[in-house]
């Protein structure tokens, strides 16, 4: 008789633990897409803003500034960022120094007219952001 009345609460627990496990399930379901959407919406954001000051800079590239530099420099940019959250974590890219130069881009280009050092200076920034060292001539 002791027996039955044992019974009843056990399977009480399990329901509930049941419950709570098939909770957490869902929970880490719904993180896992969650996450999956951020970083694709990341990527997507950075890929735009670098196509959008690649095509700025090319249409003002001033006297002094190689246009296939400008382009070289952004598909190295292109390729780190292609390949976040991981190049960051490896070291690849760094966001801070990435910053540095959107910040500088803007104090730049106040007066809306890039000058050949402004670019120059940015696209070293840029460079530098993803490890790379210009070669020297």
């Amino acid at each position: 008789m002791n027996e039955e009345v044992d019974a009843v609460p056990r399977t009480k627990k399990r329901t509930g633990t049941r419950i709570v496990v098939g909770l957490l399930v869902i929970a880490l379901i719904i993180m896992v897409i969650s996450f999956s959407l951020q970083w694709y919406i990341i990527r997507e954001l950075f890929s735009f803003t670098t196509d959008i000051v690649e095509r700025q800079l090319v249409q003002q590239a001033p006297d002094g500034v190689e246009v296939t530099e400008i382009r070289k420099t952004f598909a190295r940019v292109r390729k780190a960022l292609l390949h976040m959250p991981l190049s960051y974590l490896q070291g690849d890219i760094n966001l801070k120094k990435v910053k540095s130069a959107a910040y500088y881009a803007l104090k730049a280009n106040e007066d809306k007219e890039w000058t050949s050092e402004e670019v120059n200076t940015m696209l070293k920034m840029m460079n530098a952001a993803v490890g790379f060292k210009r070669e020297v001539r």
